[in-house]
């Protein structure tokens, strides 16, 4: 199986609730850890989303910041990355025509690129979003996941599979 790949809202929510910097810790180190050894990987576009929300001063600005070269989480697209987005572009364009507002959001963040580099990758997205039903309106992950035969689980599922402890 290839990697997990964090969604930006995975990593954004986790320093905003339970796995704050201040109180949980081992997390963020673990995450660290897992992708020095290529088990946890992200988009160098989700980089830019988490940079175009967060600030200077913010917690997680710092942690990217510090990891975007040396931990091997934030990764480039290939070519073979960039044509498979281009496939979920237009698949996302053509499903959700109606609602072009939502799917340029959808396309201009981390969204589209973590799926693609699943996809090529035979590796599975993490994602908080729940899956919405197939007449749905606007492009979700899980549900253009599926569209693409990619795996998608959320955080706690990635880290129960990954054997996540605190304290070790």
């Amino acid at each position: 199986m290839g990697a997990y790949w964090l969604d930006a809202d995975v990593l954004i929510q986790a320093k905003n609730t339970l796995f704050s910097f201040e109180i949980a810790r081992p997390f963020w180190d673990f995450l660290e850890q897992q992708a020095k050894l290529g088990t946890v990987r992200s988009s160098i576009k989700v980089y830019g989303e988490i940079m175009s929300y967060e600030d200077e001063q913010d917690a997680l600005t710092k942690w990217c910041k510090l990891r975007r070269t040396t931990s091997g989480l934030f990764c480039h697209p290939d070519q073979t990355v960039q044509e498979t987005f281009t496939e979920i572009a237009d698949h996302t364009m053509k499903k959700y025509d109606q609602r072009q507002a939502k799917v340029a959001d959808f396309l201009k963040g981390g969204d589209g690129w973590i799926i693609a580099h699943a996809k090529c990758d035979g590796g599975m997205v993490v994602s908080n979003e729940s899956r919405l039903d197939a007449t749905a309106l606007v492009p979700k992950i899980p549900n253009v996941c599926r569209s693409f035969h990619v795996g998608c689980v959320n955080l706690p599922t990635m880290l129960t599979t990954l054997k996540f402890k605190f304290g070790r």
